[in-house]
């Protein structure tokens, strides 16, 4: 995913299949600090902060559709 996509409050895709909210970006480091709000095997994950590399992101969750390399 292209880090200029990227903003804060955005809902994502990872590349797990995990949806995210992006909470802060550096754009030094190309990475993205998400909350995960849902995730697919790892319930224990929902809530927890962490920093991911924006490869790791897949698309941005739009609803009804996601835009990006899904």
């Amino acid at each position: 995913m292209n880090l200029d996509d990227l903003s804060v409050g955005l809902n994502v895709l990872l590349d797990t299949g995990d949806l995210a909210e992006v909470l802060s970006i550096n754009d030094g480091e190309q990475t993205v600090r998400i909350c995960y709000l849902d995730a697919m095997g790892q319930p224990e994950l929902v809530g927890s902060e962490v920093w991911l590399s924006v490869d790791e992101v897949i698309a941005i969750d739009m609803g009804s559709h996601s835009e990006g390399r899904t």
